[in-house]
């Protein structure tokens, strides 16, 4: 069975995960916290490929270092990720992760892709707030 390692969002300890395992929920051995449920995983391009496999649907939040917009959205997505615990949501900053910008054609962050069992099934260009980003999910994900 193959492997990935994600960090944990709650105590940032890296957690092995299983590709199997991405239906259940998966508890942090180190503090027995949900590791992909209710917050974003930060994924890299050694977990980017496996954590997309998910057959929850994954919302993945393409951010930068100096992007106003970015930061004014990333609680936007930390509430979403809480309400929403039916999908699963990353986060790949693209200043330290420029090859997958690359591969998915990110011009522009904030970026939003939506996976699901990984085929890409939607993209949103821009950040919003929360009642329209909610609405966004919804409609993209019915």
């Amino acid at each position: 069975m193959p492997s990935f390692n994600v960090s944990c969002p709650h105590c940032q300890q890296n957690v092995s995960l299983q590709t199997t395992s991405l239906s259940n929920t998966v508890t942090c051995p180190h503090c027995s916290k949900a590791v992909l449920d209710g917050r974003p995983v930060e994924a890299d391009s050694r977990n980017f490929a496996a954590l997309i496999q998910s057959p929850k649907p994954i919302v993945v939040t393409f951010w930068g270092n100096r992007c106003a917009p970015c930061q004014a959205f990333k609680p936007v997505v930390e509430q979403v990720a809480q309400q929403k615990k039916q999908y699963r949501f990353a986060r790949v900053n693209v200043n330290q992760h420029p090859e997958l910008a690359k591969r998915y054609r990110i011009r522009g962050v904030p970026t939003v892709l939506v996976f699901r069992k990984g085929k890409q099934q939607a993209a949103l260009n821009t950040a919003l707030r929360k009642p329209a980003f909610l609405k966004w999910l919804e409609e993209t994900l019915s």
